[in-house]
């Protein structure tokens, strides 16, 4: 059973990569990031070194500059690949998509390092079961920078709770910084959280690496900042204070933040509910339990997910629409869910063996997983059908900018609570050939991994047979 598990997870997993890197999809605002490159060199040619391009208001598309208002992310391999010999759309947008997949599989290497070096071992097979029944099902195959976020992400906290060589957190800080100029905070006490539990696991002095990390995250941050000036002559992102592109009014923020998790069309419980479930229950176990167990951790994990919550609801569009579930918080996921792992596995044990003991009940996690996966997997080989999903309302929702501000909160509303589900769309790409095949197999994997976490966990003389 076991080595039939192993194979089904590895086969599983092997087969979504050899998908990903066959199957390329341009998707999102990548055309505009390209451009955004190009009219950045063109700057620097120009030696026009501040507020190049600016004018101060919003185009139709939302943006203050021909530079573009994306974060470093995906510009640096864009100006690397140019270095390189990349001079069309086509190679560069081959290489963002490609940075994409490795995002993932390094995400996927670093968690059994850090679960191994942790002795728990065990917990990777969930942290596998977050993976294959995760929106990078889609994500990973395509140019949007989400993917690559969560490896850089993953990477920075993996450095922290290890911990790596100072050196090595340092520029794991500097990638981190580049996802988005609103992580920052999030950085500084996710990788605190990390470097403590690593040093009481390991007995090694933090102090440098907090010294080289703070060094790193700031360098990123110079970065990010000189950036800043070129196009906006600022160092801080003018769009922060643009109204036209921030929530207004406390009830309609609270509503986004409520959306932000549970929204049938965007929710994280919906998209992700594997991830969201599992920190959920590392936050439930350390309060429970908060006289055995350290529970700042869960306080972190719990102000960290609150914060990134309410910033999402804070944005004219607290998902990323218009794209496929909760696009805007996907790079968070497997970071957080790495960092409760590490912190509280060995106290989820006992709730997972009273789970997974019966066969019945680990069936009835594969059915509930792997029902909510379907979407994802849909999408990967139809993703023109969600399209359908953003043409309900009639006329379309439009950018605040260009048809109000009270018009698009009304519009999004009824697309967050009261339109047909963004996951039914997903559906119909099950049921074309590569999504039955792609279904066996990630179900497959997902079984596995139940399998493996329950003979791993469960002592022996609590397994009933399956």
């Amino acid at each position: 059973m076991k080595t039939a598990s192993l194979v089904a997870v590895a086969g599983s997993f092997a087969f979504l990569v050899a998908v990903w890197i066959a199957l390329p999809w341009v998707s999102g605002d990548t055309p505009f990031v390209l451009d955004g490159t190009n009219a950045f060199l063109t700057c620097l040619s120009n030696h026009d070194y501040s507020a190049c391009g600016y004018t101060g208001h919003l185009n139709y598309w939302g943006l203050m500059t021909s530079v573009g208002d994306w974060p470093l992310l995906q510009h640096v391999p864009d100006l690397i690949s140019i270095g390189f010999g990349a001079d069309g759309h086509a190679a560069r947008t081959r290489v963002l998509e490609l940075l994409s997949v490795a995002g993932v599989v390094v995400s996927v290497v670093l968690a059994w390092i850090v679960l191994s070096r942790a002795r728990l071992r065990p917990w990777f097979w969930a942290f596998m079961l977050v993976v294959l029944s995760s929106p990078f099902l889609w994500y990973a195959r395509t140019t949007a920078g989400e993917a690559l976020a969560t490896g850089l992400l993953v990477c920075f906290v993996a450095s922290t709770v290890l911990p790596a060589h100072p050196a090595v957190v340092a520029l794991a800080a500097i990638g981190a910084a580049w996802t988005k100029e609103t992580s920052y905070p999030f950085l500084i006490a996710l990788g605190v959280v990390g470097l403590v539990l690593g040093g009481r696991r390991t007995g090694a002095r933090i102090r440098p690496h907090l010294i080289w990390g703070g060094i790193g995250l700031g360098l990123g941050i110079l970065a990010a900042s000189l950036f800043n000036v070129v196009r906006y002559g600022k160092v801080i992102s003018p769009n922060f204070f643009e109204a036209d592109l921030h929530t207004p009014g406390v009830s309609r923020k609270i509503e986004y933040a409520v959306g932000v998790l549970v929204s049938p069309s965007g929710g994280m419980f919906v998209f992700w509910p594997a991830a969201s479930f599992l920190v959920l229950a590392a936050f439930v176990v350390a309060l429970r339990k908060r006289r055995d167990l350290d529970v700042g951790p869960a306080i972190v994990l719990a102000a960290v997910i609150l914060g990134l919550t309410l910033g999402f609801a804070s944005w004219w569009t607290p998902f990323g629409w218009s794209a496929i579930g909760p696009r805007l918080a996907l790079p968070w996921g497997l970071p957080l869910v790495l960092l409760a792992l590490v912190a509280y596995g060995e106290a989820l044990r006992p709730f997972v063996i009273r789970l997974l003991a019966s066969p019945w009940r680990l069936l009835l996690v594969f059915a509930f997983v792997l029902a909510f996966t379907l979407p994802n997997i849909g999408t990967t080989w139809r993703p023109n059908a969600t399209g359908a999903f953003f043409r309900q309302q009639h006329p379309p929702c439009d950018a605040p900018w260009r048809g109000g501000i009270e018009r698009w909160n009304r519009c999004q509303h009824e697309q967050m609570w009261l339109d047909r589900p963004m996951p039914l769309y997903g559906l119909h790409g099950v049921r074309s050939p590569g999504g039955a095949v792609t279904t066996a197999l990630v179900a497959l994997g997902l079984l596995g991994c139940l399998v493996l976490l329950r003979g791993e966990l469960v002592p022996a003389q609590q397994q009933r047979p399956i």
